[in-house]
């Protein structure tokens, strides 16, 4: 990826990150966007988390890791070929209540 590439991608992240400093009521709904979902082994892959109404999230993803974490969006590298589901759990603080969603990605050899 040029520079130029990951400087609108950064800008992207940081945008989205202010828009969603603003309290909205309602159920918690799980999002998330890949950068890509196709790829090759090595690259870096961006998962953009869109998420709405929610106090707390977890990411799951292919090498059986759990994050519980304090960034909002996730960067991960892609293995070597296969197709690979990532996941986000997404609630209220104490983790009772939750809801998710799994999408895939594609590693090409």
């Amino acid at each position: 990826m040029n520079r130029f590439h990951t400087t609108i991608l950064l800008s992207l992240i940081l945008a989205i990150s202010f828009a969603s400093c603003t309290k909205k009521t309602g159920p918690a709904k799980a999002c998330f966007k890949f950068s890509k979902e196709s790829c090759s082994a090595g690259d870096t892959l961006y998962l953009l988390n869109c998420s709405e109404n929610y106090q707390k999230f977890m990411w799951f993803y292919p090498m059986g890791a759990i994050v519980d974490s304090v960034s909002r969006h996730l960067m991960i590298v892609a293995p070597s070929a296969g197709t690979y589901p990532v996941g986000l759990r997404v609630g209220d603080y104490p983790f009772t209540d939750t809801v998710g969603i799994v999408k895939t990605f594609t590693v090409n050899p």
